[in-house]
């Protein structure tokens, strides 16, 4: 099964399905939409193991609240530096930060509360068949999932086509993010990479004319 990418909400955000173990599945960054998602997996007959945030950030998380709603039993899995993103009085955290970046209008700030995190990813935890990799620098708990046999890398916000994640948000630093990208970057030059936001590439076409 290879990725299934959703873009959802308002800020464009690619949210993949991963193959988990047979029946189930995982949801990575439900950024809005959740009528499509929740159509699609259940069409094709499966259940979240695990709904997976590659960072804490709102635009990434937008239909989480109603996907755990239908699915009470999926975990919900963060690391642990973007834990304060969710649960009880993250909605106005999110709020005060996209309106500092000028895009207060991205989140309703009448929902109710986000829920919390169930589980905490770490370096080189094994998920169903998917690797954490804590690539912090976008922000302090981002993460990527590498499935190595297969070639392929779901690189949240640290890395897209042609660029990578902004860092002035809370706990962003360009130092971090560096060390990240040389990190990625360094991987087999045909993984395919599913970024964040926009289109998929791979490590090999994103090599070289990355300066912070």
């Amino acid at each position: 099964m290879e990725p299934v990418v959703f873009v959802t909400g308002p800020l464009s955000v690619n949210t993949l399905i991963l193959p988990a173990d047979p029946g189930r599945c995982l949801v990575v960054d439900p950024g809005g939409d959740p009528a499509l998602i929740i159509a699609y997996v259940q069409k094709e007959g499966l259940v979240p193991a695990a709904l997976v945030l590659t960072h804490g950030h709102w635009d990434h998380l937008g239909a989480l609240a109603a996907l755990a709603e239908c699915w009470p039993r999926a975990e919900i899995l963060i690391h642990r530096d973007d834990a304060s993103w969710l649960g009880s009085g993250a909605v106005d955290r999110h709020a005060r930060f996209f309106e500092s970046l000028g895009a207060g209008d991205a989140i309703d700030s009448d929902r109710p509360d986000l829920p919390s995190p169930t589980g905490f990813l770490a370096e080189g935890d094994a998920l169903y068949g998917w690797t954490v990799l804590h690539t912090p620098g976008h922000s302090p708990g981002s993460i990527c999932l590498y499935r190595q046999e297969e070639g392929v890398l779901v690189s949240g916000d640290t890395l897209f086509r042609s660029g990578y994640g902004r860092t002035d948000g809370p706990g962003g630093s360009d130092m971090r993010l560096a060390e990240s990208l040389q990190r990625l970057l360094s991987l087999p030059p045909d993984t395919r990479v599913y970024p964040g936001h926009g289109k998929p590439t791979t490590v090999g076409t994103e090599r070289g004319g990355y300066s912070l």
